[in-house]
């Protein structure tokens, strides 16, 4: 699963230097969308009729307006290629994240376990290591459609819709405008890859965060460290009123949420097994303090 999710690491890595040459594209080919993208030249090259009279709120409007529109079109552009290269790899991520296989036959989707190696905490007077810190970060919840990595990947992401182009009052009238024009949309577009580039990397560390945190779920219930999440159920023959009419009304709830399992005796015998001995600490004064028995 960790060589897995190594490679396909390495591929986003590489779907992101792509999208660093956006800049250069004169444009996408859409086959699958009928959302029209301009590309960088042709913002570029948008112009309007008239005399230039350039002043100094001139000169701010035209960048503020050319780098807006830039990161705008960069954005939109950038997320469609990313989108098309997670698309490209469909069937590899459908089989590293089959997050449907984690859900419980109640349609509980369980809760995340963060997990901290090595962790040390100190302050003036003390100081504390632990060999592993569990957190849970997000409990568990129903759910009637289980999410996939589109849920997670392609959220945020700018795909579709029209790109606003500014009034035509706003355009380079001249050289010189133009020359502040092309500067700002080149300016704007890159920002606007790099902040795709960035929503995709969040989503992906989003999306690895809770499907190793499901998975982990799972091990600390076999090493006895959580405590089950616990569903109720009730069923009735018929509910409602006599506007409405439910047959066979199935009430399920959850209970008790997971918890992790503090006493070390709850844990089963191969977690303890992997249990930190107890070992004795030096004070300052030299002498040897060994922790209080539980």
């Amino acid at each position: 699963m960790k060589l897995h999710l190594i490679s396909f690491a390495s591929a986003l890595l590489v779907a992101g230097a792509h999208a660093e040459d956006v800049g250069t594209a004169v444009g996408v080919r859409q086959a699958k969308t009928t959302a029209s993208t301009q590309s960088l030249n042709e913002l570029l090259a948008m112009t309007s009729p008239g005399r230039s009279g350039l002043s100094g709120v001139r000169s701010q409007v035209l960048q503020e307006a050319g780098r807006t529109l830039g990161f705008r079109g960069g954005l939109k552009q950038c997320g469609y290629q990313l989108a098309a290269g997670l698309e490209a790899r469909a069937n590899v991520l459908e089989q590293i994240f089959q997050i449907s296989t984690l859900v419980t036959v109640e349609g509980v989707l369980p809760p995340v376990i963060e997990e901290a190696s090595d962790v040390a905490a100190f302050d003036e007077d003390q100081f504390r290591t632990a060999d592993h810190v569990y957190r849970i970060a997000r409990p568990e919840r129903f759910v009637s459609v289980p999410p996939t990595w589109r849920d997670y990947l392609l959220a945020g992401l700018v795909i579709n819709g029209p790109l606003d182009m500014p009034d035509t009052d706003i355009l380079p009238k001249d050289e010189g405008e133009t020359a502040l024009w092309r500067n700002a949309i080149t300016s704007g577009w890159n920002e606007g890859c790099k902040q795709g580039e960035a929503i995709l990397a969040a989503n992906f560390n989003r999306l690895t965060r809770d499907f190793t945190g499901m998975l982990r779920y799972s091990t600390l219930i076999q090493q006895g460290r959580i405590q089950r999440t616990k569903i109720a159920e009730s069923v009735q023959i018929a509910t409602g009123n006599g506007q409405r009419l439910a047959i066979g009304d199935r009430h399920r709830r959850i209970t008790d949420k997971a918890t992790l399992e503090t006493n070390p005796r709850n844990w089963t015998p191969t977690s303890l097994m992997a249990k930190p001995k107890e070992k004795d600490k030096v004070v300052s004064t030299g002498n040897a303090v060994r922790d209080p028995q539980p």
